[in-house]
């Protein structure tokens, strides 16, 4: 009898880790994602492939994905509760393509005289401050997901915070900054050719230091 237990148990986890780790759309069903250059230069490359254009195929993947995203949630439902109580649920994304049009955040604040200095910028030997705070995994991930648009709320919240630190530590700011860089990923060729990147500042954001009381 026990074994039998122990065997309908390890069927069960099978069944339940194998369910979860079905490929889902996920929030990729937002179409707000879709916007971004990265995908859809994946979209045009995918329609181009399969000889349609593209709005007919970003028309036609939306069904499909909601029809996926549907089956997939259906083979979850038996097994939900199971993999939140012991924590197993695959929380993995698949399939992700390389992001062509990555954002590179910028941090300025505005001196006495009105002028703009750079205080913080993703790149080699450029300014550094607090730059132990944003070489951690944890913030990397998350200036990741601010470049994307439909992250604004959070991305204007995270603004709000660099610039209370910076307020706090700096007397002379009397505003602060924040904005990303985008711009098409170079080519070997380019990278070999010395080219730069031609980028564009997006998500920019302004916080004025707040009136003394």
């Amino acid at each position: 009898m026990k074994r039998h237990l122990v065997a309908a148990f390890v069927l069960w986890h099978a069944l339940a880790v194998s369910a979860s780790s079905l490929p889902s759309p996920g929030r990729g069903v937002n179409r707000s994602y879709w916007s971004e250059p990265t995908v859809q230069a994946e979209f045009q490359a995918w329609a181009t492939a399969l000889g349609t254009d593209l709005v007919t195929f970003q028309d036609g993947l939306y069904v499909a994905a909601v029809n996926v995203q549907a089956a997939v949630r259906a083979a979850n439902a038996p097994f939900r509760q199971y993999l939140s109580v012991t924590n197993t649920a695959q929380s993995w994304k698949m399939f992700v393509a390389p992001h062509r049009f990555p954002t590179r955040l910028q941090l300025r604040a505005q001196g006495s005289d009105g002028s703009w200095a750079v205080v913080y910028e993703e790149g080699d030997d450029a300014p550094r401050w607090r730059g132990e705070r944003f070489a951690t995994e944890r913030m990397r991930a998350a200036v990741f997901a601010w470049g994307w648009p439909q992250n604004k709320k959070r991305w204007a919240s995270a603004c709000a915070g660099f610039a209370r630190d910076y307020f706090a530590e700096t007397a002379e700011a009397a505003a602060f900054q924040c904005r990303f860089g985008k711009g098409a990923s170079l080519s070997a060729a380019q990278v070999l050719a010395g080219e730069r990147v031609k980028e564009e500042w997006v998500l920019e954001r302004t916080v004025k230091r707040p009136a003394a009381r």
